[in-house]
């Protein structure tokens, strides 16, 4: 009998020393988690002379951690005048981003008639979540093609392409982001979506 006590009493401290060293493993994942950071950033003014100013942007972010997603982060943009003075200002929630990985975003905010000094960009960590939560797709898994450049009356100008779902899973919606660039700078973005891309397919 005594014999089977210590067993038991060994295995018992084993368990215990395995459940200690994963907690343990999951305070420290816990505890490096890192805020994503904004890689990028860039914008254009429009002022047509007569009232409407606007701000057209883009803006590349990255996340940082190796186990964690980012879901529902959120930037915020904000146009300001010579003095400081706040002249258009819009809070963008994104999806997710996942681990290791970088995305695109682009729109534009309306100046209030104002032509800004600045326009600044923050992110906003949403959610933690485990980088291996169902839903959380890397940008690698998806891929555009057959891209144009249309140029249309007045100098307007369109951009056309298709992008292909190369994970396995079915995706109700996929935002896809086109950034315009002058010396290396970003001066023009713009995201649009793609909705119901099931996993193979070529929208």
């Amino acid at each position: 009998m005594a014999e089977i006590k210590n067993s038991e009493s060994d295995m018992s401290t084993q368990q215990k020393a395995e459940l200690d060293k994963e907690k343990r493993k999951e305070e420290k994942k816990e505890a490096e988690k890192q805020e994503e950071s904004i890689a990028e950033s860039g914008y254009y003014i429009s002022d047509d002379g007569m009232g409407d100013v606007y701000a057209y942007y883009g803006v590349t972010l990255n996340n940082p951690n190796a186990d964690w997603a980012m879901q529902l982060p959120v930037l915020t943009i904000t146009a300001k005048g010579e003095d400081g003075s706040i002249v258009g200002t819009s809070d963008q929630t994104l999806f997710y981003i996942a681990p290791n990985d970088t995305i695109s975003f682009g729109s534009v905010i309306d100046c209030n008639g104002k032509v800004p000094a600045t326009v600044e960009f923050s992110i906003h960590s949403g959610t933690f979540v485990p980088g291996d939560t169902s839903g959380i797709i890397p940008v690698s898994s998806f891929s555009v093609s057959n891209t144009s450049e249309i140029v249309q009356d007045y100098g307007a100008v369109s951009y056309t392409g298709e992008v292909a779902n190369n994970s396995d899973s079915d995706i109700d919606m996929v935002a896809v982001t086109v950034l315009l660039k002058s010396n290396g700078s970003i001066v023009y973005g713009d995201t649009t979506y793609v909705d119901n891309m099931t996993a193979g397919t070529t929208k």
